[in-house]
């Protein structure tokens, strides 16, 4: 018996179009809904498959619609919905379903998870899971097949969202070395080289296309790069997530250097040359001992490493630690495992630490053991300070060492956060838990902050933090702005980027 499928909210909010999407637009065409999760990096890794099979199939009368189901709390909120829309380059039609009355009316269980619906408004059924561009077209094509006479090819009113604004997009690392701050220039596939004091721009790595191309110059090209840590070395090296890859820069001729990966999204989880092994998300990257890179790779939900090259055996990476069960897993290397793991800085001393955004939590990994230091697990968040076992974080992506503390980007809770390693007890430095949407001009205009800059100190969804010795550092990725904040003076400058003033 065919199930015809459920109508589409019309009183949600909708993005990428100039209205609502009803039935009668729908019907005689294939629907390819999507159900997805902005801070799910298997729902990031499957924006770029829909993406191709659109473009395989922009003559046919198929329409790919994004319903915006969260996970978090946070996610639900439709102005930060829109701004991963314009982060993830989204074209297509996309309704917030934010109360979920989508996703239980398709009994979807799972992100990211596609739904078929044939020109007839029946549904033709439902796949969980990142897809395969090719296997999805023979699906859409095959459904479209099956009814030819039904198809309409009449436009709709799809209209996307602008890119934003200024100097910065998405922010989504930091690194310091020297007198210089490095920033990761995420929307603009770029990395910024600026002075630490001023925020004055040096120079920027890389073209600002989009690409994977080693070199110097404008030759230079990442996608969509996010952590960076200087390798101690005179080199930069760069999480170039996007490209599936780690790259590293010389900071003294301006040579861009691929280390591991092939530009292609990895599928298998095994060590090998690391510059014909595959990759799977990097988003985090740390310099270890010899030569050594570690790697936070988020879409595999591991750690691991990049060797050197030494005594004419090639570069390998491989595994370091993390089964690659989404979970929060503590024991040894090999059977331990994270959620996402997003940010890595070693503490004072020595050991590694990682942010482990899917389970909200900040590990510790050490003398072959992985521990949690503080937070919760896949569905256990919040925003609690206090022990390690009670304290609550919400999707937090960055981390960072400030003497014997850590620092945490607790994105989703707009906030910075404190973490003694020893201990685990969590408390909160920056923000209260909302986010700023606007008057970003005028904050820039008034930087003195009172004594407690916790509450006056707004951010959105900060995704970096690094410490100067003087200064907190933030990525302020939402409002494509970094921001210094003097914790002792109470002082909050905006140091680069920020949306310019409404005309």
């Amino acid at each position: 018996m065919a199930i015809h499928a459920p109508d589409l909210p019309v009183d949600a909010v909708w993005l990428n179009v100039d209205r609502a999407l009803t039935r009668a637009d729908l019907r005689g065409r294939v629907v390819v809904l999507d159900f997805w999760t902005y801070a799910c990096i298997n729902c990031l890794h499957t924006l770029p498959e829909l993406s191709l099979a659109e473009a395989d199939l922009a003559d046919e009368p198929v329409v790919f619609v994004g319903v915006h189901s969260p996970k978090f709390p946070t996610e639900g909120d439709p102005d930060l919905v829109r701004a991963a829309v314009q982060r993830h380059g989204v074209t297509h039609p996309v309704v917030v379903d934010t109360g979920h009355a989508t996703w239980s009316a398709y009994a979807v269980k799972a992100w990211p998870t596609l739904v078929f619906v044939r020109p007839d408004g029946t549904v033709a059924g439902q796949a969980a899971g990142e897809p395969d561009r090719e296997d999805l077209v023979a699906v859409v094509r095959a459904l479209l097949d099956e009814q030819p006479g039904r198809l309409v090819r009449d436009a709709l009113p799809i209209r996307p969202e602008p890119a934003p604004p200024g100097v910065l997009a998405f922010p989504g690392g930091l690194a310091v070395e020297g007198d210089t701050l490095y920033v990761a220039d995420t929307g603009h596939h770029q990395v910024v080289v600026a002075d630490l004091a001023t925020g004055a721009e040096r120079g920027r790595i890389g073209s600002g296309r989009a690409g994977l191309h080693d070199g110097t110059g404008a030759q230079v090209r990442f996608r969509t790069p996010h952590g960076l840590a200087p390798d101690g070395a005179g080199g930069l090296l760069v999480a170039d997530t996007g490209n599936h890859a780690v790259r590293r820069v010389d900071l003294t001729t301006g040579q861009v250097t691929t280390l591991a990966g092939t530009g292609h999204r990895g599928h298998g989880f095994h060590a090998g040359p690391a510059r014909t092994t595959d990759l799977r998300s990097p988003w985090d990257v740390a310099p270890g001992e010899g030569g050594e890179v570690v790697v936070a790779m988020a879409g595999s939900h591991q750690l691991w490493v990049v060797q050197p090259a030494r005594d004419g055996v090639p570069a390998v990476a491989g595994i370091l630690a993390g089964s690659s069960r989404e979970a929060r897993v503590d024991g040894d290397y090999a059977t331990a495992a994270f959620a996402q793991p997003s940010g890595l800085a070693r503490g004072a001393d020595g050991a590694l630490h990682v942010a482990d955004s899917e389970i909200s939590a900040v590990r510790r990994v050490a003398g072959g053991l992985v521990t949690t230091v503080a937070g919760g697990d896949l569905f256990d968040f919040g925003f609690v300070d206090g022990p390690g076992d009670v304290a609550r974080f919400q999707h937090p992506v960055g981390i960072a060492a400030m003497g014997d503390r850590l620092l945490v980007a607790d994105t989703l809770n707009h906030a910075v956060r404190a973490v003694d390693p020893a201990t685990g007890a969590v408390s909160t430095l920056l923000g209260d838990g909302t986010p700023l949407h606007a008057a970003i001009a005028e904050l820039e205009r008034r930087p003195v902050l009172p004594a407690d800059a916790r509450s006056a100190a707004a951010f959105r969804e900060p995704e970096a933090v690094a410490w100067d010795g003087r200064r907190i550092l933030v990525a302020d990725t939402g409002n494509h702005r970094v921001v210094a904040v003097d914790p002792a003076g109470g002082r909050a400058d905006v140091l680069l980027g920020g949306q310019p003033p409404a005309s």
